[in-house]
């Protein structure tokens, strides 16, 4: 089960690209960051925030760095 920090950034994604699409992104940041969906909390925010932006990248450069800085409020 994703930590509520995971929850919350899947739920600002799933809109766009579909609950399963989301998931599978926080999961590969989490994965590029040595963090795990599960326990990522508000103290890891910041090395999650790096890597979710670079899995979001495809999406483009300038929706992938909103979505960074939406995390980080979060």
């Amino acid at each position: 089960m994703s930590s509520e920090i995971s929850q919350k950034v899947i739920d600002l994604l799933s809109p766009s690209i579909g609950d399963f699409m989301a998931k599978a992104k926080v999961m590969a940041a989490c994965k590029m960051a040595n963090l795990n969906i599960d326990t990522l909390d508000k103290s890891q925010i910041m090395q999650f925030a790096d890597k979710f932006e670079s899995v979001c990248a495809a999406l483009g450069p300038e929706i992938a760095k909103n979505l960074k800085q939406k995390v980080l409020a979060l």
